[in-house]
């Protein structure tokens, strides 16, 4: 989600915020060498209630109101959006369109938002599939990323008005190699069980010949400290933990090496970030790098092993013996390794074309699966949403472009370095939009900006979008709302990020299992092209297009 800034944007510029994120960081600080175990809160701050209704009219209805009522509904969220100024220049559009002129920026959205229903336009999916099909998954500074950036500049060309290109990057390059682990059990045929794993990224390998450990289950870092070197060294420690939301458990993940090592452990298991149901799935991601190798097993697996130190605490039987693995890591990381590429598409705008309202995901993804929903719909959304609007015949105001994100996964060095490539344009970015969080039914969007900002863009939303979804609206002032984004919010952009509804549940933003659809093919095998939708992936681009199209505008 990318934030642009321009001359005032509908809803107006808010003011800088990197002063007011730099007092909530520091207010938040916590110290290095300690993780805090609080809950951390939650990432929108409304309550669940505030989500219980979209209140989208059906298109149906919509097509049943007389031309009046339509032309109300889009001059209405219009003139909220953009206030008398808008309402100034809306006669004459009007005039225009009637004499046969260029058409209304609200007869644009109408159109856009008229996709979305088009069902038989099924290109976002089509391109996704082929592309995914034709090169597999897109890991930072592997082949496969770099020809698949270029299948999509080369495909991109191909499509009327917008331009695409590159622009470098350089990156690490980490890469898994061989890899296994075994559970040491007496009482099983061969002694042995082998089990399913995934090294974390950036993890250190094991020492040639692997490591043979008893396993010490954990289940926060204030136990790890508790129990201390008499327990933890030579050890492999695991950290067990119920799934409470990822942003409440992904500490373990990016840390517990860290923290493991400080004790003497050896090495890390860490159970998979993902919904309980998922208890056989094994999921990457990234970590700090430590001097010990950190690796992600199932749920399934690591309450075994948990089950099995328990039983051998109690003692009720000799065959209950404390859990032993071998594990093997053939890891390399080399830093700052080879040069590679955001991809940049554009839709020049006719009058303000060096004003940017920038759409965006990311294009690198881990190496399991294909990063089809992480985040490839994402980085095509914003593609098929640019594509829309070329299609509709009008040039946008200003300029829309699409940024396709290098490195998210680990450092986020495609975004530093597009920051660092266009610091002095970043005034004149009115608006960045990120998605990642998978692309379903849309919902909406989560907005860093003033109070009355997010007022007037609800408003909006909630009348141009009626027909189609992703109109909701609501704030945020803790964080980014993308992680790509973050650096430039942080300079005084608009932010937002792109919201879709669970496709199974139908759970909004704000409720506790909203994003449990995502995290069960989040960094795993199965983050396939079957993940996505190809309706929902329009329909979402549609509702994008439209949010883009009227940042444009005004």
């Amino acid at each position: 989600m990318v934030p642009d800034e321009k001359k005032p944007i509908p809803w107006g510029l808010p003011p800088l915020r990197s002063e007011v994120l730099a007092r909530q960081a520091q207010a938040a600080a916590v110290p290095e060498d300690r993780e805090k175990e609080a809950e951390l809160p939650e990432y929108f701050p409304e309550p669940s209630a505030h989500y219980a209704s979209n209140g989208y009219m059906p298109l149906d209805r919509l097509e049943a109101l007389s031309g009046r009522q339509r032309l109300g509904i889009f001059v209405g969220g219009a003139l909220l959006l953009g206030g008398t100024a808008l309402l100034a220049s809306l006669g004459g559009c009007l005039m225009s369109a009637q004499g046969g002129g260029e058409p209304c920026p609200m007869h644009v959205v109408a159109e856009l938002v008229r996709g979305g229903h088009n069902a038989s336009n099924t290109v976002a999916w089509d391109r996704l599939a082929e592309m995914t099909d034709l090169y597999g998954h897109r890991m930072t500074a592997s082949r496969a990323y770099d020809l698949s950036a270029e299948w999509v500049v080369r495909t991109a060309n191909s499509d009327p008005n917008l331009t695409a290109y590159t622009e470098p990057v350089w990156v690490d390059e980490w890469v898994r190699g061989s890899e296994s682990l075994e559970l040491l059990v007496p009482t099983r045929e061969g002694g042995r069980v082998p089990l399913q794993l995934l090294g974390l990224g950036s993890s250190a390998p094991t020492p040639a010949g692997g490591i043979e450990a008893n396993v010490v289950p954990v289940h926060s870092f204030d136990e790890l400290a508790r129990l201390g070197n008499a327990t933890i060294s030579g050890s492999v420690v695991l950290f067990n933990f119920p799934y409470t939301g990822y942003g409440q458990v992904a500490r373990f993940r990016s840390r517990g090496a860290v923290e493991a090592a400080k004790y003497g452990a050896r090495a890390v298991l860490v159970r998979t970030l993902a919904p309980d149901s998922s208890f056989h799935s094994v999921h990457t991601g990234s970590s700090v790098r430590a001097a010990i190798p950190g690796a992600a097993i199932s749920p399934a697996d690591a309450n075994m092993i948990e089950r099995m130190y328990r039983r051998a605490q109690a003692g009720a039987s000799p065959d209950h013996v404390f859990p032993r693995v071998r594990l093997s890591m053939d890891s390399r990381l080399r830093e700052h390794a080879r040069q590679s590429a955001n991809v940049i598409i554009d839709l020049k705008g006719a009058e303000l074309p060096d004003e940017i309202v920038l759409l965006s995901g990311h294009f690198d993804s881990w190496d399991v699966g294909v990063g089809a929903m992480d985040d490839g719909a994402g980085a095509f959304l914003g593609w098929e949403a640019a594509r829309m609007i070329a299609a509709a015949g009008v040039a946008p105001r200003r300029t829309i472009r699409v940024v396709m994100w290098n490195n998210e996964e680990t450092r986020q060095r495609g975004a530093h370095a597009y920051f660092d490539r266009h610091r002095d344009e970043i005034k004149r970015h009115r608006l960045a939009v990120e998605s990642d969080i998978g692309v379903f039914e849309p919902w909406g969007l989560v907005v860093a900006a003033e109070d009355s900002v997010v007022e007037r863009m609800r408003a909006f939303g909630a009348n141009a979008l009626r027909a189609l979804g992703g109109g909701n609206v609501t704030a945020t002032d803790r964080e980014a709302p993308g992680e790509d984004i973050a650096v430039l919010c942080k300079h005084g952009v608009p932010c937002a990020g792109f919201l879709s509804v669970n496709p199974e549940t139908g759970a909004a933003p704000g409720d506790p299992h909203w994003e449990d659809h995502y995290f069960r093919y989040h960094h795993a095998s199965s983050d396939r092209v079957e993940a996505i939708d190809k309706h929902q992936l329009r329909r979402s681009a549609a509702a994008l297009a439209a949010w883009a199209y009227m940042a444009a505008e005004y």
